[in-house]
């Protein structure tokens, strides 16, 4: 990982800590940020692209109160009229870990559940949480037949997919380096397509 010096997206988070907005930046080693501003969650940054919304949220929105509410709703899966209109810098809610690799495995959900978007599942129907009873990033998807749920696994596992929490079944790809989180998106598209889920 590049550092602060290095990389201005993690200097301007920083900087924010200076100035007043934020409270405490924590870079995860896998990339990206934990973020905690003076009022509202932790928030989960996981690109410069999404730092550099964040930054200009704090430095030329209505203020650091501000910032916690547009991310929690980009966090819940709530519906809206258009997807294309919700406002917020793109960030997800963090969930304060005491394990660094639970961050790295909602980073990955995430990245998934945007992956999702490509076979016409919705921001509505979608969402990512960690689930504290399987101690798992989880990928939700809700369906007329309930509701979906793709865990990451621990690294070298399968994933698997659990629907109204009782296993259902599992992918055909493991947490290796080698699988893209856009191969375990469409498997998973696949998987709730044959169970007319999609």
């Amino acid at each position: 990982m590049r550092t602060m010096h290095e990389n201005p997206a993690t200097a301007a988070l920083f900087a924010l800590v200076v100035s007043g907005p934020l409270r405490e930046v924590e870079a995860l080693p896998g990339g990206g940020w934990i973020v905690t501003p003076q009022t509202g969650a932790p928030l989960l940054l996981t690109g410069d692209e999404e730092a550099a919304a964040y930054v200009h949220g704090a430095t030329h929105g209505t203020g650091p109160a501000a910032l916690a509410p547009a991310s929690l709703a980009l966090a819940q899966a709530a519906p809206a009229a258009d997807e294309d209109e919700v406002a917020g810098c793109g960030c997800v809610r963090a969930v304060r870990v005491d394990r660094p690799e639970r961050a790295a495995d909602l980073m990955q959900a995430r990245q998934i559940s945007a992956c999702l978007a490509d076979f016409a599942v919705s921001a509505a129907r979608r969402s990512v949480v960690f689930d504290e009873a399987a101690g798992a990033a989880v990928v939700r998807v809700a369906s007329g037949h309930g509701l979906y749920a793709l865990h990451i696994p621990p690294v070298h596992a399968r994933f698997t997919v659990y629907r109204n929490a009782v296993r259902d079944g599992q992918l055909e790809a493991r947490r290796v380096p080698g699988t893209r989180d856009s191969l375990v998106a469409t498997l998973f598209a696949a998987y709730l397509r044959g169970r007319a889920a999609l």
